[in-house]
C-alpha cells in the first residue's frame, strides 16, 4: 500500500523544528514503498521549491539583498516565477529595514517588464546558498521526473539548477567568442542596401523582437480594448493589435486633453511597426481600421447630407438668379459648398491637400497605411514635402498656410493629428533620412519592430472576417466619439496624481543621461517625446475607461484621476518601445559609416572592451575596463551603444546596470515563410 506524505516547506526550511510545523500543505509529494527504494516521485512545481528555500530563509533570518546589486538580482529572479514570485520576493525585501512598499512595487515592476534578463531562479538559489541555506537538504524533496541528459544536474533539482546556470558562465572568453561568432555567421550573409538596389539584409529582418504584452494584466485593461485583443493568439499580435488600437482610439477622443510641460496636450501620437519583407505585418493592423470606422462613416454621412442640401439650395439660387436678370445681384447670397470631410487622411496628398483635409475636420485627423510607399513616395515630391506640419501638430503648435493663387487661406489653432503606418525597414529608411532625423521629424514617432517567424498558421481558424470583430467594437467606439464630441464646451481634463507624478519622474530622468551616453545627444528629443507618448497613452486609457463606467455622459464630470492600472499599462509598452526605438534610430536611422545595416565583427579595442566586462556589470565598471585598456570615456559609451542597439550583445536592464544576452545561432531564412492573415 502506498504511504503518502504532505510536504510542508515549514518542515524542510526548519528541520529543527519539524515537530512544531506541519500545517499548510502546498504541494503533495507522494514516497512509493512498493519499489523498495523509497523513492520520492514529483508532484511540485517550481515555485513549491522556491518557497520552501524562501522558508529556511526567513526563518534563519539573513537578509539576501541589502546590497543594492543583490536587490536588483533578486527581483529579477523571483520575476521569473511570474507574479507568483511577488509576495516571496517581498517577504524577503521586507527584512530589510530599508523595505519601501512604493519602491518595491515600482521595482517589481521593472523587474517583471525584462523578461529577456539572463538572471534565471537559480541566481536566487545561489544567493540563498551564500546566506547558509543546505539547499541539498531541499533538493532532496524534489527529485528528477527523469528529462535531464546529464545526471550530474538533475532536472527539477535546485543545486543542480545552480550547478546548469553555473556552466553556462564558465570560460568566458570562449562564449563571448561563439557569440561574436554567432553574430559574424549572421553578417556573412548580409547584404549591404548601398550597393545591391535596396535588397534587404539578414539585419533588416530584425533579431530584436522585445515583446510587452506577456507583461500587462489583459483583465486590468479596459473592456474595449480587451475585445481587441481576445481574438489574437500570438505576443506579436497581441502587440501590434494594442499599440494600434492606442492609435486609433486616441481619434475617437475629441475635448480631452491633459496639462503636460505647462501646455495643453491631447491623445493622437505617431506609430511606426516595422517588419522584414516576407512576412505581413498589415495583415491584421489593417483590420484594425474598422475600430474607427463607424466614426468616419457618421462623418461622412454628415457631409453628403450638408451637400444635398446645398445642391438644392444652390439650384433654387440659380432659377431665382435667371429670373432676376439684369438685377440677379438681388437674387441674394450664393450658398457655399460644404467641404469634404473625415477622420481619415490620405497618405497620397500634396501638402495643400493634406493641410485642407486637417482644416476642414476642425484641425483632427489620421493617417492611416499599410501601405508606407505611398506616404514616402508623397513625402519625396516637391508638392508633398509636409513633414513641417507633422512636427508642428505634434504639440499642437498652429499650422497656417497662405495661397494668393487659390486665394486659400488656412490657420489651424491646435492641430490633433495621428499617424499610424506600417512598412519594412528599406522604407523607413527612405522616408526618415537623415535630414528628417536632424530637423526632429523622427524623434517625435514611436517605433515597434516584429520579427519574422518561421510558422503556418491556419488561415480557416477565424469563423469571422477579423475587420467585422472590430467594426463591431467601433460601434461602441462611436458611442464614445459622441458623447465626447458634444462636449466642446465643457472638455475633460486627464489628471495625474503627485504619487504617480513623482513614479513617471524617477522614471524618466535616469533615462536622458543615460540615453545620451549610449546613443549620443541627439538621441535626448526621442526619450524626452516617448514621455509624452507615455503620458498620451494615459490619457487614452483612461478616458476608455470612464465611458465604460458611464462617467463621460454626465456634465458635471469635467476631470478624470490617472489610475494605477492604466499607468502600470502604459509605462509597461513604453519601457519596451523606448528600446525598439533606440534599435531603429541606431540601426536605420543612424548607421555606421562602415556599411548599412550590416552588423561587422568586433574587432581591435571593441572586441577587447566586450571581452573585459562581465557577465552583469554596472556603469562603474565599464568605465573602470575602458580605462584599464586606453579606452576614452566617451568611446567606451559608444561601443556600449553599439552592443546594445546594434549588436543585440548586452541588455541595459535599468539605469547604469547592463548585462551581456547569451544567444543561440541565428538562422539565416528565418521571416522568410511566415503569415498573417
Amino acid at each position: 500500500m502506498d504511504q503518502k506524505k504532505t510536504f510542508d516547506p515549514n518542515e524542510w526550511g526548519n528541520i529543527e523544528n519539524e515537530n512544531e510545523q506541519k500545517q499548510t500543505a502546498i504541494a503533495p509529494v507522494v514516497i512509493d514503498t512498493s519499489s523498495g527504494t523509497g523513492g520520492l516521485h514529483l508532484e511540485a512545481s517550481e515555485l513549491d521549491k522556491a518557497k520552501a528555500v524562501t522558508e529556511a530563509l526567513l526563518g534563519m533570518g539573513p537578509n539576501i539583498a541589502e546590497d543594492e546589486d543583490d536587490y536588483y538580482r533578486l527581483l529579477q529572479a523571483m520575476a521569473k516565477l511570474g507574479e507568483d514570485g511577488k509576495e516571496l520576493c517581498r517577504s524577503l525585501c521586507k527584512v530589510s529595514a530599508k523595505y519601501e512598499q512604493r519602491d518595491f512595487e515600482y521595482k517589481w515592476r521593472w523587474a517583471r517588464n525584462n523578461g529577456k534578463s539572463s538572471i534565471h531562479l537559480a541566481t536566487f538559489y545561489d544567493m540563498a546558498k551564500t546566506a547558509g541555506i543546505d539547499l541539498s537538504a531541499i533538493s532532496r524533496q524534489f527529485p528528477s521526473p527523469g528529462f535531464s541528459s546529464n545526471p550530474q544536474f538533475p532536472h527539477g533539482s535546485v543545486s543542480g539548477s545552480i550547478q546548469h546556470e553555473k556552466s553556462l558562465n564558465n570560460n568566458s572568453q570562449q562564449t563571448n567568442n561563439q557569440i561574436i561568432n554567432s553574430r559574424n555567421m549572421t553578417s556573412s550573409t548580409s547584404i549591404n542596401t548601398a550597393t545591391h538596389g535596396g535588397e534587404e539584409t539578414e539585419e533588416m529582418r530584425f533579431s530584436f523582437s522585445r515583446s510587452f504584452s506577456q507583461n500587462i494584466d489583459e483583465t486590468k485593461l479596459p473592456q474595449t480594448i480587451q475585445r481587441t485583443l481576445s481574438i489574437q493568439k500570438t505576443a506579436t499580435d497581441k502587440d501590434k493589435v494594442l499599440l494600434a488600437t492606442l492609435d486609433l482610439l486616441a481619434m475617437a477622443e475629441p475635448n480631452v486633453y491633459g496639462i503636460y510641460g505647462g501646455k495643453r496636450v491631447y491623445t493622437p501620437f505617431y506609430l511606426f511597426i516595422l517588419g522584414p519583407a516576407g512576412i505581413s505585418q498589415k495583415g491584421v493592423i489593417a483590420d484594425t481600421k474598422q475600430i474607427l470606422m463607424p466614426v468616419d462613416e457618421s462623418i461622412r454621412a454628415k457631409y453628403y447630407a450638408q451637400l444635398a442640401e446645398y445642391k438644392e439650395q444652390h439650384a433654387a439660387w440659380e432659377e431665382k438668379k435667371s429670373k432676376r436678370g439684369k438685377n440677379a445681384e438681388n437674387a441674394g447670397v450664393e450658398p457655399e459648398e460644404p467641404q469634404f470631410r473625415r477622420i481619415f487622411i490620405s497618405a497620397d496628398s500634396s501638402a495643400a491637400a493634406f493641410k485642407q483635409d486637417l482644416y476642414n475636420f476642425g484641425g483632427r485627423g489620421i493617417i492611416f497605411s499599410t501601405e508606407a510607399d505611398t506616404l514616402s513616395q508623397a513625402l519625396s515630391q516637391e508638392w508633398g514635402q509636409f513633414t513641417d506640419s507633422f512636427r508642428q501638430a505634434f504639440h499642437h503648435e498652429s499650422i497656417e498656410s497662405s495661397r494668393t493663387k487659390d486665394k486659400l487661406r488656412i490657420i489651424i489653432e491646435e492641430p490633433q493629428l495621428g499617424i499610424l503606418v506600417t512598412c519594412t525597414p528599406q522604407q523607413i529608411v527612405e522616408m526618415l533620412s537623415p535630414k528628417q532625423s536632424e530637423n526632429g521629424t523622427s524623434s517625435r514617432d514611436l517605433f515597434y519592430c516584429m520579427k519574422g517567424h518561421q510558422e503556418w498558421i491556419d488561415p480557416f481558424q477565424a469563423k469571422e472576417p477579423t475587420a467585422d470583430y472590430y467594426y463591431e467594437i467601433g460601434k461602441d467606439v462611436k458611442k464614445m466619439y459622441d458623447q465626447l464630441e458634444n462636449r466642446s464646451k465643457n472638455r475633460i481634463q486627464i489628471l495625474i496624481s503627485d504619487e504617480k507624478r513623482q513614479a513617471f519622474n524617477e522614471h524618466f530622468c535616469p533615462l536622458l543621461p543615460d540615453h545620451i551616453g549610449l546613443y549620443g545627444e541627439d538621441f535626448a528629443a526621442f526619450t524626452v517625446r516617448i514621455a509624452l507618448i507615455a503620458f498620451r497613452m494615459m490619457m487614452i486609457l483612461t478616458t476608455v475607461r470612464n465611458f465604460e463606467k458611464g462617467n463621460l455622459s454626465d456634465p458635471k464630470q469635467q476631470a478624470f484621476v490617472i489610475t494605477d492600472d492604466d499607468y502600470e499599462t502604459a509605462m509597461t509598452i513604453i519601457d519596451c518601445l523606448v528600446e525598439h526605438t533606440a534599435y531603429v534610430y541606431k540601426n536605420l536611422l543612424h548607421p555606421s559609416d562602415e556599411t548599412l545595416l550590416t552588423i561587422q565583427p568586433l574587432k581591435g579595442r571593441e572586441q577587447q572592451f566586450y571581452l573585459s566586462l562581465p557577465d552583469e556589470f554596472t556603469t562603474k565598471v565599464f568605465n573602470e575596463k575602458a580605462e584599464a585598456l586606453g579606452i576614452p570615456s566617451k568611446t567606451a559609451q559608444r561601443y556600449m551603444g553599439n552592443f546594445i542597439s546594434r549588436y543585440q550583445l548586452i541588455e541595459r536592464v535599468r539605469h547604469g546596470y547592463y548585462i551581456k544576452i547569451k544567444r543561440q545561432k541565428s538562422n539565416p531564412t528565418e521571416g522568410r515563410l511566415s503569415q498573417s492573415y
